[in-house]
């Protein structure tokens, strides 16, 4: 065995030590894993506690958004397979920037796993694609199927409610679908707020302007779930919002301060001279999470004038 080879145990075991911290050496050594150490990683991991497991994943998924240079996509798909659910379910988040095709099919696969956790977070993992196919980055069949299976899912009344709203958010994504639009209004006359927070984000991806009344009506919703979805919805529709931005505006002081946020990152998404004039006022605001906030919108501003 090589020096690297006995390194690299030496690190798996340290990892799997539920007496010891977890180390940013320890987790970088899972980073572009080979054939042979996600084999040896494989029958190690097996006898670690589902609970260290857990948090293995998770801690990868948080470092891979902080690093661009690391890549644990080969690890987190061999931990599609783990008998814990909550792991797989966590490995599937991690694969949120893998735009493989062998990792859509393993998305399809997932839909058919025994629990619900696990199928609400491959079909969360779809919406992604459905954007793909919406821009024209997918390869035609692959469109279709996500399409497809999305309506199979968002109208099975055998599939838990978590499965059923991640799969009209991602129809919002098939603005050309007349089934994908009409799923989506069934979806707001649902008795379920989650099922209705899901169609107004799925309107908003949409980019229709049928949809715009409804997204108005939400932003002076009573529930701050409901706005802070409208409100979101209107970011999602870029340059389109700007003629929502009216109604949007007191949500800039709601005092529920997650639903202010996501009203100044909107902002800051649909851009024009008004919303650039009310992110320049926050940007001086006294309230740090505001101020922070409008600082990140006018920076997205900035940007799209290049």
């Amino acid at each position: 065995m090589s020096k690297t080879e006995v390194d690299f145990n030496v690190e798996l075991e340290a990892l799997g030590d539920i007496s010891k911290p977890l180390t940013m050496r320890g987790l970088k050594t899972l980073s572009n894993l080979d054939d042979g150490q996600i084999a040896t990683l494989w029958d190690q991991w097996q006898q670690i506690p589902g609970e260290r497991r857990l948090e293995i994943v998770q801690a990868l998924n948080q470092l891979a958004e902080d690093n661009i240079d690391l890549d644990f996509r080969q690890l987190l798909l061999t931990l599609l397979d783990d008998r814990d659910s909550a792991v797989r379910a966590a490995a599937i988040n991690g694969l949120w920037e893998d735009e493989r095709s062998w990792t859509l099919h393993r998305l399809f696969d997932l839909l058919h796993d025994p629990t619900g956790e696990v199928r609400a977070a491959a079909t969360l993992g779809l919406s992604r694609f459905a954007y793909r196919a919406e821009v024209g980055e997918l390869p035609e069949d692959d469109a279709q199927k996500v399409c497809t299976v999305l309506l199979e899912l968002a109208g099975d009344p055998e599939q838990p409610l978590e499965v059923r709203r991640r799969a009209v958010e991602g129809l919002g994504y098939f603005c050309n679908s007349q089934e994908s639009q009409v799923e989506i209004g069934r979806a707001y006359a649902h008795p379920e707020q989650l099922m209705r927070e899901s169609a107004i984000a799925a309107m908003g991806r949409s980019m229709r302007s049928v949809w715009f009344p409804y997204i108005v009506r939400e932003l002076h919703s009573i529930s701050p779930a409901l706005r802070y979805e409208a409100a979101r919805a209107v970011g999602e529709l870029g340059e389109e919002g700007q003629q929502l931005v009216s109604p949007l505006l007191p949500l800039v002081d709601d005092e529920d301060v997650e639903v202010s946020q996501a009203a100044i990152w909107a902002l800051g998404q649909v851009g024009g001279p008004h919303a650039q004039r009310v992110l320049q006022r926050l940007a001086r605001s006294r309230d740090d999470a505001r101020r922070q906030a409008a600082l990140e919108a006018l920076d997205e501003l900035t940007f799209d004038d290049f």
